[in-house]
Order: structure tokens, then C-alpha cells, then sequence
């Protein structure tokens, strides 16, 4: 700990001040605002260059619960995004990178890349959708399908597709998704130069949905939703001789709500069930609940809340999946213009299926933003998480601080 303050006072007093004038790490969108107007046009076509470089500290860049190791992360991330608008058609394309430079544990850089190309089309009753999305990424050491052995972190492909449709008749909505993802790992090498085998981690993962909806006024929409999911692992069975294939279902009941461009929300619950081929894994059912809710108080103070119960893939020994259930709240407030103070708190509850394990996670993140112009932006703030968990070694708390600089034409 006597280290950890030492590094702290190093790093962190320096930039204390400018600290004063930034925002906590926030969960990463999809895409920017498309109301965001910065940017070179090119006929119908808008290019928005970004740049943004940081510092961030942690604390526990390994999630230890013993001897934690604290690090200095400085952080590069260009992006390039191009829309488009027409009359029946828009068009979306993005590339990103994000580069990250550890001061003392080089082992743990990483070079992440992301680029996608979204786009619908507008036929008047019926809308369809289409996208694609091709990462590679980095998962980091202390994740929880991350071997403790491992001496770097572990590299991975991503590849996602999607298309989709909205049909709007006098009486009912209808809307249909359908998905794929592909994930590869990369082999990693072991402290004791071995190398350890990822590949059982390798799947592809298919979805499909089918929402109908009743309007019931305006401003509010009732829905039924059934979704599918297929998971299909390439290495059967994997290297505790499991097969982690499954096959799932969830059945959710829910509303939207948009009043007056204030509050908007989605709310739903029902049932999920999930099957999977390993007979010692059985199944899992249980109920199911998503929410979004989004509450702009005033024209400078906004809330935001989210909860969510899923099933997630873990590749953990004996464990089948996670249950989970997810919660988080936000608020952010203006205080003057161009300067944005933001306050936001998260809890999760995990459960390895199948296993005694149990985690319990909690996070609170607080920061400041501020608009130096119209082209510049800088940002940071702290946030703390920690994890309690009834399996040994599991439990860890980590403080994490960041400084960035945002630059966009």
C-alpha cells in the first residue's frame, strides 16, 4: 500500500489540478451523436476526425486480492468516422484504435482496432438495417477466463453481423433481428514459457428476435419479444473435457416510453432458459429483466438508469454460465457552460452455475468534464471497484484515476 501512495503522489499531484476540469471513464457508445455536427462535409457526406491521448492509474491492473500491483497507463486513440444521409438511406462508417503504453509492466501493452459500417434503408412502412463490426482486441490480464499464469494478455478477433426490420401497420409494430459473432483467441505463453491454449474459448454465437409491439398512444409503446440464441464452441469438448454448447430462449413483456422528449425508458421482464449439450452442466432457467431509463430533469441536469439479468459464457472449470444481474445509475449536471460534473454507481451480482462460486461486485465513479472550445475537450476523474467473492483468491479493490485530452475537427 506504502508503494501504491508513493506511485500515486508521483503521478497523480502533478495533473491534481487538471483533474478539477475532467470527467470519470464512462461505459464506451456504439457510435457518436449523430446530431454532432463537427466535421468536414463532402457533398452528403460528413468526415469527423477524432484524437484523444490520456493517463490513467490503477491501482490493481491484475485484480489481485494479494500483493496488488499498481501501474501508469498512458493511452493514444484516433478515430475516423464518415456518415452519410439521404433521402431513403444512411450510411455509417467508423475506424478506431486505441494504443496503451504500461510505465513499468511492458508486457501488458496493447494495440486494440476496431472498424464497422452500419447503414438502413427507409421504405416508407418498412425500415431494414444492416451492419458489421470486426475488433481486435485485448483481454487483460486479471479477467476471469484469463489463466492467473498468463504473462501477457490475451489477444483476440471479434466479428459481428447484424440485420434487421421494422414493419409499421395501423394496429401492430413489428420488428426482427437477427445476429452473428465469431470470437478467436490467440495462444498466450505461461510464466514458465509454455504455451497456453485459448482456442477452447473460440465459438460462434447466433441470435434471433421478434418484437411486436401495440401502441398505445403517441408517446407509449407494449411489447412481447421472444428471442433464440445458438452457441457452438470449435473445440469439443474443451480442455476440462466439457462440451459448452447450448441453446437458449428468452420470452420478455415490456413498455417504452418517450414523454415530451424528457424521459425516455424501456422496461421489461419475462423468462430465459438456457440448455447445453454437457449433461453435467443441465440447464439454466430463471426470470429475466432488462431496463433503460433515461430522465433530462432540466435543459442541464440528466439521470440515467440501467438493470439488466442475463446469461453470460464463462469458460471457468465446472461452471456452466453466469447468471448475472447488472445494475447501474448516473447523473450528470452542467455547472456552467461547457463544464459537466458527473457522478455514477454500478452493482453486479454473478453466479458460476453448476459451482459455489458467488461475486459481488461494486463501482462508483465521479468526474468532471469541460469544453475548452469547439474543437477540444479535456476529461478524467477517479473511480473505485471492488469485488467480494465466496472463492478464494477472488476478492480485490482497485482505484483508478484518468486524464484525457479529446481533439475532433
Amino acid at each position: 500500500m506504502r508503494a501504491a501512495a508513493d506511485l500515486m503522489r508521483k503521478h497523480l499531484l502533478p495533473i491534481s489540478v487538471a483533474l478539477l476540469c475532467a470527467s470519470p471513464p464512462a461505459t464506451a457508445r456504439a457510435m457518436e451523436n449523430p446530431d454532432d455536427v463537427s466535421g468536414f462535409r463532402l457533398g452528403r457526406l460528413l468526415l469527423s476526425p477524432t484524437l484523444a491521448t490520456g493517463t490513467r492509474y490503477d491501482s490493481n491492473i491484475f485484480q489481485s486480492d494479494t500483493n496488488p500491483t499498481s501501474d501508469v497507463i498512458t493511452t493514444l486513440a484516433p478515430r475516423l468516422t464518415l456518415q452519410g444521409d439521404w433521402r431513403v438511406f444512411h450510411l455509417h462508417l467508423s475506424a478506431r484504435g486505441e494504443l496503451g503504453f504500461f510505465a513499468d509492466s511492458s508486457s501488458d501493452d496493447y494495440q486494440d482496432l476496431e472498424l464497422s459500417v452500419a447503414s438502413s434503408l427507409d421504405l416508407g412502412a418498412t425500415s431494414l438495417e444492416a451492419g458489421i463490426e470486426v475488433k481486435r482486441a485485448h483481454d487483460p490480464r486479471g479477467s476471469n477466463d484469463v489463466p492467473t499464469s498468463a504473462t501477457e494478455p490475451v489477444i483476440y478477433d471479434d466479428i459481428s453481423t447484424l440485420v434487421g426490420a421494422r414493419h409499421v401497420s395501423d394496429g401492430l409494430h413489428y420488428e426482427s433481428q437477427f445476429s452473428l459473432r465469431r470470437l478467436a483467441f490467440d495462444d498466450s505463453t505461461a510464466r514458465n514459457g509454455s504455451r497456453i491454449r485459448n482456442d477452447d474459448r473460440d465459438r460462434l454465437e447466433m441470435r434471433e428476435t421478434l418484437r411486436v409491439l401495440l401502441p398505445l398512444d403517441p408517446k407509449r409503446e407494449a411489447y412481447g419479444e421472444v428471442s433464440f440464441n445458438q452457441r457452438q464452441y470449435d473445440r469439443i469438448p474443451d480442455d476440462d473435457g466439457r462440451i459448452r454448447d447450448s441453446s437458449g430462449y428468452q420470452l420478455l413483456g415490456g413498455i417504452r416510453l418517450d414523454l415530451t422528449d424528457l424521459i425516455t425508458a424501456d422496461l421489461a421482464a419475462g423468462w430465459m432458459n438456457q440448455s447445453y449439450a454437457d449433461p453435467a452442466f443441465g440447464n439454466i432457467a430463471d426470470y429475466t429483466l432488462r431496463g433503460d431509463f433515461d430522465w433530462s430533469i432540466t435543459r442541464l441536469t440528466n439521470i440515467t438508469f440501467n438493470a439488466a439479468r442475463t446469461v453470460h459464457e464463462t469458460t471457468q472449470t465446472g461452471a456452466s454460465g453466469i447468471l448475472a444481474f447488472e445494475v447501474g445509475s448516473g447523473i450528470s449536471h452542467e455547472l456552467r457552460r461547457g463544464l459537466t460534473v458527473s457522478l455514477n454507481a454500478a452493482y453486479s451480482s454473478e453466479n458460476y452455475q453448476q459451482t459455489t462460486r458467488r461475486d459481488r461486485t461494486h463501482r462508483l465513479g465521479f468526474g468532471l468534464r469541460y469544453a475548452l472550445n469547439r474543437f477540444a475537450e479535456i476529461e478524467g476523474g477517479l473511480a473505485y471497484d471492488q469485488r467480494t467473492s465466496n472463492s478464494a483468491g477472488e476478492d480485490y479493490d482497485r482505484l483508478q484515476s484518468n486524464i484525457r485530452l479529446k481533439l475532433e475537427m
